[in-house]
């Protein structure tokens, strides 16, 4: 058994197991492929988040754990949010929640969040809970004050409360009242609209049960209160309170009125429960009439009396009593009604055929009482005793309703109470014939009910009647009626089953209107408001199964007459006008008297009569203003007045013929046209010039020939004969006739015109937004027309179906529809005719956001903490200054990117506060007065120590087997020890790179050993400093043969330096040589046979493969013999003589 180790979660793996022995290895056997996972699954979601608290920056929800976390224990929670309108979830829990509460700050004012809750565990973060309501971030605001009970009923309760304290920064617009029923009720609303005031009646209570109340307030934000604290037990039953009466002193004493006055009583009534009431005068019960009128209240009782009379004098009471009745069928007493007057009472509203009676063991008084909630009073004994004995009551039997309806296939049961003594017979019949019982059809009878049952009804036990309609004779004539006044047509109907009824006027559906009521015995039609088109045949049809029937009305409605028709106009004249009309269509139901007429000026709002009797179906008005607008209309007129009017739609002018038109000119002329233009006359006749009648004559002839009519005052006249010349002249013509002509004032020739080209923008610059459209109209002028052409950016203008040109004979037109950026640049335009050539320019700057700046982006400088970046400004501007640019970073182990500045005016910046270490991307974005640019994104970087890499490796001893090899230390440790180095080689010419030393190299020198005789090797070095980090790999060594070869140092040298140098004192002069040998040589400088040495002048500055000394500031003791002395394994190689300095030249210098 093995245990694979350091798989990665979520990849599938197959593994294979091979047995082996002294003799090799057998054939594998493979596993079926596994997914490495955890063995169990990540938690489910947790329940859906509530808000615990909120301020207006902070809010604080709470969740249930996850039902299922997944087989392993939920180490911790995410929390997101997203605003309401929002479509993104943002992270908001840093780091892993523990616990099931969690608190979101940052929050904005007023807005709207919404939370939702993840949970993790070992397998991962599981999906997200349910979205929680929005929740406004704003104050609380705190609860009401504790409601207070000011008002107590059976029915109703009135509680009052105080506003809350703090309205949580905006106005209270209103509360929630909630009560609920003790000792175990829920809370529930009892309001179901607004409630603005502090105060609030609960109605629809039970009687005598507890209630408890409390209040929520709302503000304006919406935010809601806590509930207030409840109520104290509040218990809903009336407080008893004798009835009282309190009318206006003055009616306590006798009240003098004179006849035709109009007097009212006032009375306000108190007692609780409400007391019932009644008015009576001398003893008897008021009751209302058209000119007495009774109105009631709970608390107020009106009486008010309209035109006194005589007998309208007397003593009016108001009572407040209750009297008691018993009906023959019943054995308890019951009230009669609430209106009992003091001495006696006429009892109402029993049922007609039924009978009241008392049932008496011996002599028996009645009594009447006055009763109320507090009490009853002492009883008043009616005069008439009653004797008890039998009676004998012919039999009577009160139907309740005239017809029962039944679904097919269900039970019916009638009960019919009826009276009889002593008791009757009793029989059924159906359609006249007596009523059998069946299995289905039962009929029975007591001493005061009789009942039918029918069971599973089909159609046969109901009837059937055609359908009938009772007209009343009136109806059968021509109703008349006036307008104005309300029609009403009530037709009784019968038929089984109901019939069904259609109304309609004149074969077409009554108007909206109309008011219909159809019952099961009868059909009404209310009609408010008459008018003359509602005069017509009205029909009534009926239908149900058994037939149909249909009758009509005639109704004739007396009205005004409606509008002539037909008006026109006959003629006009400068002074008068004549028109001529039809008699209307309704005449109200009565003959036309007479015609009226009238006219208005168009400024004036009211009409004036012309005629007020004209019995013609013309007329002719006048004396009219000349030039002036009328209106005119016709109105006609029967016994029942004036009708609608008729009137023209347009105003008319009373005018004559215009003036002649002025300034006839020649515009343009080519060989076979000739433009003209004009001006409009100076008086148009008083009627608005409809059009111009243009002619023309050849030269040498006397007829006019027509050319057109135009509406404008310009017009070309083509199609002419080149040289010949032509004479013009124009008409105006308004509604009246046509004016004198103007004449053209001589003969023109026919012949092109010839100037030279010219073209003249308003503006050298335009700008545009981009995605908008734009238009450019240049005038050009030339004859011949000229030739356009337009460039770009020097190169010929490309047409698109965005970029287009419109050219006309005066006028260039370059259109771009949705300008976008590659559509700046500069325009040139040029005209072109036999006469010449112009040519202008005008440029064209898109308004848009910047580009990308452009790249790539530079790492200046880089350490542990800080990077310096630098990039390039963007190639398009957007046609205006950048402002600023936005630098963004990102840990690349994220997706988030986060600002660094947002207002970076320079091309370069410092960002500080990395973490050592971690790799960083960048992104710059350019930023002017249209917008953002895309982002510029820089490549990835680490934030570490920059230091170099070592210097390329050399071999400074070769063998068949082994290489010696050093190298330089880098330049720049990155502030930190160099604490080793690995030295990796790689054999040519093919190979990879392996790694040469197995220990740690502290010295800048190796020795690789196990090489092969012969074989090529490439080498290189990588350093390490004391905070770990490692360079790039050095240069490489270049091909190195492993081999005991050996090669005597060389050098060459410049053959100047074989000779006697002269140099002035004061300058700068150097020695060098080239140098070879296997292994490399090492270099040593002598003068005057003394070993050379770095001084502050003196400088030895060798290489592998050349050697150089540099004396700065050359005084006099600098003149010697320099010899160079090369030694390596295979021998020693000096120049001999070396190079001798032997004097020096002084100059100076004015």
């Amino acid at each position: 058994m093995y245990k694979a180790i350091r798989l990665n979660t979520g990849s599938e793996y197959q593994f294979r197991v091979k047995a082996k022995n002294r003799y090799g290895t057998g054939p594998p056997i493979t596993s079926e492929a596994k997914v490495a996972a955890y063995p169990f699954k990540v938690p489910g979601p947790p329940g859906t988040p509530n808000v615990v608290a909120y301020t207006k920056d902070s809010i604080t929800i709470g969740w249930n754990e996850p039902v299922s976390d997944g087989g392993n224990e939920v180490i911790g929670y995410h929390v997101e949010r997203k605003e309401r309108s929002g479509i993104v979830w943002y992270k908001v829990s840093k780091a892993i929640v523990k616990g099931n509460i969690f608190r979101s700050s940052g929050l904005e004012d007023g807005v709207a969040y919404e939370f939702r809750v993840m949970a993790e565990n070992m397998a991962g973060i599981g999906k997200p809970s349910k979205a929680s309501e929005p929740i406004l971030a704003l104050d609380p605001v705190d609860p009401p004050g504790q409601p207070v009970p000011t008002f107590v009923n059976k029915n109703n309760i009135t509680i009052q409360w105080t506003k809350p304290e703090y309205d949580g920064g905006f106005k209270i617009t209103g509360y929630t009242v909630e009560k609920r029923e003790l000792p175990a009720g829920r809370w529930s609303r009892a309001n179901f609209t607004n409630i603005i005031e502090t105060s609030f009646t609960v109605s629809g209570l039970t009687q005598d049960t507890a209630y408890e109340f409390r209040v929520i307030a709302r503000n304006s934000a919406g935010a809601v209160s806590l509930p207030s604290d409840p109520s104290d037990p509040t218990t809903c039953k009336d407080d008893i309170i004798v009835p009282r009466i309190m009318v206006d002193a003055i009616f306590k004493d006798v009240v003098l009125l004179k006849a035709g006055e109009s007097f009212k009583l006032d009375a306000d009534i108190g007692g609780q429960p409400t007391p019932s009431m009644a008015w009576t005068k001398n003893g008897k019960e008021v009751e209302n009439t058209l000119k007495l009128e009774v109105r009631y209240t709970d608390l107020t009782t009106t009486l008010t009396n309209k035109d006194s009379i005589r007998s309208d004098g007397g003593e009016f009471v108001l009572t407040g009593y209750v009297i008691e009745k018993r009906e023959s069928s019943r054995l308890v007493w019951t009230n009669v009604a609430s209106d009992l007057q003091l001495t006696e009472h006429k009892v109402t509203k029993l049922l007609k055929g039924n009978e009241y009676i008392f049932r008496v063991m011996a002599e028996y008084m009645f009594r009447v009482a006055a009763r109320n909630e507090k009490g009853t009073s002492d009883p008043r004994q009616i005069g008439v005793p009653v004797i008890v004995k039998d009676l004998v009551v012919a039999p009577v039997a009160k139907m309740l309703f005239n017809t029962f309806s039944v679904l097919a296939g269900e039970d019916l049961t009638v009960d019919v109470p009826y009276v009889a003594r002593p008791k009757a017979a009793v029989s059924w019949v159906k359609d006249g014939q007596p009523l059998k019982r069946t299995t289905r059809v039962n009929f029975s009878s007591t001493e005061t009910l009789l009942n039918l049952s029918i069971k599973e009804a089909t159609k046969d036990d109901d009837r059937t009647e055609e359908p009938d309609l009772d007209i009343d004779p009136e109806l059968r004539k021509i109703v008349t009626i006036n307008a104005g006044t309300t029609l009403r047509l009530f037709i009784p109907i019968r038929g089984r089953p109901t019939p069904a009824i259609k109304w309609v006027k004149d074969e077409a559906p009554l108007k909206e209107t109309a008011q219909l009521e159809t019952t099961s015995s009868y059909t009404s039609l209310v009609i408010d408001k008459m008018s003359r088109n509602d005069s017509g045949k009205y029909t009534i049809t009926a239908e149900n199964s058994s037939g149909t029937m249909s009758a009509g009305v005639v109704v004739r409605v007396l009205d005004t007459p409606s509008a002539p028709t037909n008006l026109k106009i006959k003629e006009i004249t400068n002074q008068s006008v004549t028109f001529e009309w039809q008699p209307p269509l309704l005449d109200g139901g009565s003959k036309i008297k007479n015609y009226i007429i009238e006219k208005r000026e168009s400024t004036r709002k009211t009409y004036a009569a012309v005629v007020t009797n004209c019995h013609a179906l013309s007329w002719k008005i006048e004396p009219l203003q000349e030039g002036c607008s009328y209106y005119f209309r016709v109105l006609a007129e029967n016994a029942h007045g004036v009708g609608l009017p008729t009137a023209t739609v347009d105003p008319l002018k009373v005018s004559e013929v215009p003036q002649t038109p002025k300034s006839l000119m020649v515009t343009d002329q080519t060989k076979t046209s000739i433009s003209l233009a004009w001006e409009k006359p100076e008086y148009d006749g008083g009627s608005r010039v409809l059009q111009y009648l243009l002619e023309v004559q050849l030269k040498g002839q006397e007829k006019w020939n027509n050319v057109n009519t135009f509406k404008t005052m310009e017009a070309t006249v083509s199609n002419l004969n080149p040289g010949e010349e032509y004479l013009f002249r124009v008409t105006a013509i308004n509604d009246k006739g046509k004016s004198e002509p103007k004449v053209l004032a001589g003969p023109v020739m026919a012949k092109d015109l010839v100037f030279e080209p010219d073209v003249r923008p308003q503006f050298s610059c335009y700008s545009v937004h981009v995605g908008k459209d734009m238009d450019i109209n240049i005038p050009i002028f030339g004859r011949p027309k000229p030739a356009v052409t337009w460039t770009k950016d020097g190169a010929p203008l490309k047409f698109t179906t965005r970029v287009n040109i419109n050219n006309t004979p005066t006028h260039t037109t370059l259109s771009i529809k949705e300008a976008a950026t590659d559509d700046g640049g500069m325009y040139g335009v040029t005209v072109i005719n036999p006469a010449g050539q112009r040519d202008t320019t005008v440029e064209i700057i898109v308004l848009d956001k910047p580009g990308a700046p452009s790249g790539p982006v530079r790492f200046d400088e880089i350490t542990t903490q800080s990077i310096t970046i630098s990039w390039d400004p963007p190639k398009h501007n957007g046609g205006c200054q950048v402002s600023n640019y936005i630098v963004q970073k990102r840990d690349t182990t994220t997706t988030t990117w986060e600002n660094v500045n947002i207002n970076c005016a320079r091309t370069s910046i410092k960002v500080p506060r990395l973490k050592t270490g971690a790799e960083y991307q960048f992104r710059i974005i350019a930023q002017n007065r249209y917008g953002k640019s895309c982002g510029l994104d820089s490549s990835s970087v680490v934030a570490q120590y920059p230091y170099r890499e070592p210097g390329p490796p050399e071999a400074i001893h070769v063998t068949k087997d082994t290489i010696v090899i050093q190298w330089t230390k880098p330049e720049y440790d990155g502030g930190s020890n160099i604490t080793g180095y690995t030295v990796e080689k790689r054999d040519l010419p093919e190979g990879r790179w392996v790694r040469a030393n197995f220990t740690n190299v502290i010295d800048t020198q190796f020795t690789v050993t196990g090489l092969t005789e012969n074989a090529q090797y490439d080498f290189r070095v990588i350093a390490k400093n004391a905070v770990g980090t490692v360079s790039k790999p050095s240069y490489n060594s270049g091909p190195i043969t492993a081999s005991d070869n050996t090669e005597a140092p060389k050098f060459s040298i410049d053959p100047a330096f074989s000779k006697t140098i002269i140099i002035n004192a004061g300058e700068t002069f150097t020695l060098d040589a080239d140098v070879r040998g296997k292994p490399l040589p090492t270099i040593k400088w002598f003068k005057n046979e003394k070993p050379f040495e770095n001084t502050l002048r003196q400088e030895i500055r060798n290489t592998e493969t050349h050697a150089m000394i540099v004396i700065k500031d050359s005084i006099r003791i600098d003149s010697g013999v320099y010899t160079l002395q090369l030694t390596n394994e295979a021998g020693t190689e000096t120049n001999e003589g070396g190079s001798e300095i032997t004097n020096y030249i002084i100059e100076k210098k004015d």
